[in-house]
């Protein structure tokens, strides 16, 4: 098990790092590195683009991403929290982290993960090979990726993948039903 501050280098270096968020475990790497966001590809066995990216703070996802009003609103209401937000980028990563110029963006509530982001943004996807089941733990993690990825263990995730919210046309669609659905939430989606 490494320190926050060595799985921050490790991601320098290009490692690929499994880690907790508020959801699942998560599988990552530094988003602007195309030889470990090409390696992540091949250890999962991923065939099309499009991953998230996560972040310590809101902000980052406005110096990053367009918003709308509606957009703003989601965000301030619902980050730091269980949810994805596929938004159209200003900016430009490793080929394969996006996908026709949309990414998805999240704020773990998680201690680990937020820590983790304060630096430098990591591409965060859920542990397992390509449709097969999430590892429900680092011991898991561990049988399946063995010494391909460095391991961050701190607070726990909760166990149910974050819901997705597509913020890319006129109206926001929830693509994905995960941990965060609520009547606030449709009441903002419908507003």
């Amino acid at each position: 098990m490494v320190s926050i501050e060595e799985a921050r280098k490790a991601l320098r270096n290009g490692k690929l790092l499994i880690y907790p968020t508020d959801t699942v475990w998560g599988m990552g790497c530094d988003p602007s590195n195309q030889e470990a966001v090409d390696k992540l590809f091949e250890l999962k066995g991923k065939k099309q683009n499009g991953m998230s990216v996560m972040f310590s703070e809101k902000k980052h996802i406005y110096d990053t991403c367009n918003t709308n009003k509606k957009a703003k609103k989601i965000i301030e209401e619902f980050l730091p929290g269980p949810v994805t937000l596929i938004l159209k980028s200003k900016k430009e990563f490793a080929k394969g982290v996006m996908r026709n110029g949309n990414l998805g963006v999240r704020i773990p509530l998680n201690k680990t993960s937020l820590e983790l982001t304060k630096e430098v943004p990591i591409v965060t996807t859920s542990v397992n090979l390509h449709g097969d089941e999430i590892a429900k733990n680092l011991d898991e993690a561990k049988l399946i990726f063995g010494s391909n990825c460095i391991y961050l263990d701190g607070e726990k995730p909760k166990g149910i993948e974050s819901t997705i919210i597509n913020l890319t046309n006129d109206e926001p669609e929830i693509t994905r039903i995960g941990a965060l659905y609520s009547t606030i939430l449709e009441g903002i989606l419908e507003s």
